[in-house]
């Protein structure tokens, strides 16, 4: 016959079941409420994670503090369980842990009449936290926490809640420390060297928070005008973390590493696009995010052996953007730094293989686009014209691409590179042609100068006669063209 206890928790978790729909509904309105609240605090808020107590954490812990023994019927179990639901605020640093405190305590300025020690707040004063107990509290391994006790209360129910205030780095340490240690039930010989080392590893996070601290203090310091540079300085910092990550994953995998810190700063470059323009915090806690976000990948067994398999085949916006991504579709399981590149990124980015990589090879063309200076240009032409003769250079452009197939056409510097040439020969247009049906006579000049200066930027090897064909071209037209030094060294080749 089955023990009581066993009973007595099987009923107990199955009134949790029934109420969970109600326990989720709340979970959600203390979330909704805990955000708006701390939304303008600006005191180093990043995140909010709500969860309601599952099956099997209840069942550990009634059977771990004996609740069958303090409490009769199931009703008193949940009504005396104090973290029925789990709020965590999440944090920039540590020294933000106190500032949270102070301003979450400021805003609940109403006592309580019925119940000793807690306060709400008049934006909803059915939510209610004890502020009358010491914070932070010391746990049971001498670390000290935010941890505050919390009602809810619902008509005549009161459903215990609680709020735990952690900066990024102590939510890595704990969830480290409650797995390893808290619940691990398996017999240690060694249970008090365990301890010493997480405490170690505790000294070293709060080190690397004091560190990542003076980072954010550095740049805050800065004057606005150096925003550009505080940019790159946070995107290498975030490359250089990526990489090191990464470069151990590919020793373990193919037995050497082979350099791909370039593609760790386009790919940095493309996840950061929607931030450029928000500022310096928003930098900063895309920074702090992604500690977690690269923690997890680090975690994981990822094998650069493997091939990149795509859910679907990918569908593209236009001719541009098709030429160029089935080019690297057909490349990345073929050629290695493809496959280092997307393997990385997939990685890192949150959807699935097919529609990141959609979603990327759009950015790079619309990017492109967007770039090109086509304001002298559209003087002289009609919009649709004006369309049509850009449209000729870019699809020309994705056929160079091809050729060149090289995974440097995506790091940023050789985009600028790029940008520059084309806004060049854009600019070459505007000086020489003056109508439409000159353009239709003379683009082919205009197709092979880009196809040599772009060639010559990449060092693929041009034959001499086909530059000679291009310089005959140019005298025989009516352009007046600057021919680039760097085509001349193909003529010298000329036995």
């Amino acid at each position: 016959m089955e023990l009581k206890l066993f009973h007595y928790i099987d009923e107990v978790l199955a009134e949790l079941e029934d109420m969970r729909e109600e326990l989720e509904e709340i979970s959600t309105e203390i979330e909704l409420f805990f955000e708006k609240l701390l939304f303008t605090a600006e005191k180093g808020f990043v995140n909010m994670n709500t969860r309601v107590k599952s099956k099997k954490s209840l069942k550990e812990k009634i059977i771990r503090n004996d609740y069958y023994q303090k409490y009769t019927t199931i009703e008193t179990v949940l009504e005396n369980l104090p973290d029925l639901i789990g709020i965590r605020i999440e944090c920039r640093f540590n020294q933000d842990e106190a500032e949270l405190y102070k301003f979450i305590k400021k805003q609940f300025s109403e006592k309580s009449e019925e119940l000793e020690d807690y306060y709400f707040s008049l934006e909803n004063p059915d939510i209610l936290l004890n502020l009358g107990s010491k914070q932070p509290k010391e746990q049971k391994n001498g670390i000290k926490m935010y941890r505050i006790d919390g009602k809810y209360i619902k008509e005549h129910a009161i459903i215990n809640f609680e709020l735990q205030i952690k900066s990024l780095v102590n939510v890595f340490w704990s969830e480290i420390e409650h797995k390893i240690i808290y619940k691990n039930y398996n017999y240690v010989i060694a249970d008090r060297f365990y301890k010493d080392i997480m405490k170690s590893i505790k000294n070293s996070l709060a080190t690397i928070d004091q560190q990542l601290l003076l980072i954010s203090n550095q740049f805050e310091k800065q004057d606005t005008t150096q925003f550009e540079e505080r940019e790159e300085q946070l995107e290498k910092l975030i490359s250089k973390i990526i990489y090191d990550v990464f470069a151990g994953h590919m020793k373990e995998s193919i037995g050497v590493l082979v350099d791909f810190r370039k593609s760790c700063e386009a790919i940095v470059k493309y996840v950061l696009r929607d931030t450029h323009k928000e500022g310096i915090d928003k930098y900063s806690g895309n920074l702090l995010l992604g500690l977690e976000r690269i923690k997890q990948i680090e975690q994981k067994n990822i094998d650069f052996k493997k091939q990149i398999i795509f859910e679907r085949e990918p569908v593209f916006k236009n001719e541009l953007s098709k030429i160029i991504g089935s080019h690297i579709k057909n490349n990345m399981n073929e050629e290695f730094q493809w496959s280092v590149f997307f393997t990385v990124l997939f990685q890192i980015e949150p959807s699935d293989n097919v529609g990141d990589f959609e979603t990327f090879v759009h950015y790079y063309t619309d990017n492109l686009i967007d770039r090109i200076t086509v304001n002298k240009i559209s003087s002289n032409f009609t919009q649709e014209e004006t369309s049509e003769m850009i449209k000729t250079l870019m699809l020309r452009y994705a056929q160079i691409f091809v050729q060149i197939n090289s995974v440097q056409l995506l790091y940023e510097n050789n985009v600028e590179q790029v940008l520059k040439i084309i806004n060049s020969i854009i600019d070459t247009m505007y000086r020489n042609i003056i109508t439409f049906e000159q353009w239709e006579r003379e683009k082919s000049i205009y197709i092979e100068l880009l196809e040599l200066r772009l060639l010559s930027l990449f060092d693929v090897e041009i034959s001499p006669d086909k530059v000679l064909d291009f310089l005959e071209h140019v005298r025989r037209s009516h352009s007046t063209i600057d021919i680039p030094k760097g085509l001349l060294k193909y003529i010298y080749k000329i036995p």
